[in-house]
């Protein structure tokens, strides 16, 4: 009997070696495969680090038991490498100077979550405004991109620039409003994206995703630096738009004996959803780029992990200032994983990536990032 159950046990590890490594050559192929027609392997690909790691520990355990094993789950890691490559970054002594060269640009982006008004754990509906202005004015960016940016349109000010940030030399911004702010305020607040700068703005545009899409619209502003012309691009991808029931969902996950299966689907069709149209406007953004005349910085939310498509696609041949300047995982979204990286700057490979530094501060759902680039 004792035999009998040593052998379940031995083919039931077996059996789950083999899913681990099939899931994670699965997580492999995400930045690759629409995730349209594909959102299982997209989904696969969000846990990419968890599975990479298992598959690393198995390796090693099956290396110390001199197995045949441990080849198999070696071919799998090298295969991985690629997306360990735009996952992880390895530079543990860089540091942040705050003192800016004359040389350089900084750049700055940060999803307020509506100056804290619209994060996930602020029930008393705190307004953080004073101590966000304070935080970017702080950070001395010479270029600012705000997601779920949020003012009051009051009689005072016609701007979309709050006094604030006017104040601290950001005179020059251009500003858009999302298709979804009718439904979440009243016609007098406004909520978008926006790019404040103190450097002048010589032009600008928008461009709309779908009306029904829970995101907001990509926008670029051309900006005059060192006698070059720059062209900064910013958005805010679709949303999966949790709510607390679904957060909670996702916690019982780990419990098994809790999870609900019609709870559990509500949040895979949530999630397939989001990425469909993620997928689209990413191959919008992407054409942006490329008709770009100038060199282009990329900022913004995209709500997606490294190991998406959405990334792939919208990386393309730009750099991605946290794998030259940043370490670890980057964990960019407060909740839910600490591997979740979804807010980015990428830049133009005309430009050397000098500093990354992101900000942990609990005012909004998303830590700010900040990146200094010089040509």
């Amino acid at each position: 009997m004792a035999k009998r159950l040593k052998q379940i046990i031995w083919y039931g590890f077996i059996t789950a070696n083999v899913v681990l490594v099939i899931c994670c050559l699965l997580a492999c192929l995400s930045p690759f495969l629409q995730p349209g027609s594909n959102a299982f392997i997209a989904l696969l690909g969000m846990g990419f680090p968890l599975l990479f790691g298992s598959v690393l520990l198995c390796c090693l355990y099956w290396f110390v038991k001199k197995s045949k094993w441990a080849w198999l789950h070696l071919v799998v890691i090298i295969t991985g490498l690629y997306q360990l490559g735009n996952t992880f970054s390895f530079h543990p002594f860089a540091s942040f100077k705050q003192q800016k060269d004359s040389t350089s640009l900084r750049v700055a982006t940060w999803n307020l979550s509506s100056w804290g008004l619209t994060k996930r754990n602020n029930t008393n509906k705190i307004n953080y405004r004073q101590e966000m202005t304070t935080l970017l004015a702080q950070t001395n960016a010479d270029v600012i991109c705000l997601q779920e940016y949020h003012f009051l349109r009051e009689k005072t000010f016609r701007d979309s620039i709050i006094p604030e940030l006017m104040d601290k030399g950001y005179k020059y911004a251009y500003f858009c409003r999302a298709n979804y702010t009718m439904h979440m305020f009243r016609s007098a607040h406004v909520t978008g994206v926006a790019i404040v700068s103190k450097y002048p703005i010589t032009d600008t545009a928008h461009f709309d995703y779908s009306v029904n899409d829970f995101s907001e619209s990509l926008i670029y502003a051309d900006i005059l630096f060192s006698n070059k012309t720059i062209r900064i691009f910013t958005t805010h991808l679709e949303s999966v738009r949790f709510e607390t029931y679904d957060y909670e969902a996702l916690h019982n996950l780990k419990q098994p004996a809790n999870a609900s299966i019609t709870e559990t689907r509500a949040v895979a069709w949530k999630l397939k959803q989001a990425y469909k149209k993620r997928a689209a406007q990413a191959e919008l953004l992407q054409q942006k780029i490329k008709a770009s005349p100038h060199p282009v910085i990329v900022c913004g939310d995209f709500n997606d992990v490294p190991g998406s498509y959405v990334y792939s696609t919208v990386k393309g041949n730009l750099q991605d200032a946290f794998l030259k300047k940043g370490f670890g995982f980057g964990r960019t979204y407060r909740f839910i994983s600490p591997t979740l990286r979804i807010d980015y700057i990428l830049v133009d490979k005309k430009f050397t990536v000098q500093q990354y530094k992101k900000i942990e501060v609990n005012y909004s759902d998303h830590y700010p990032v900040v990146v200094d680039v010089e040509f």
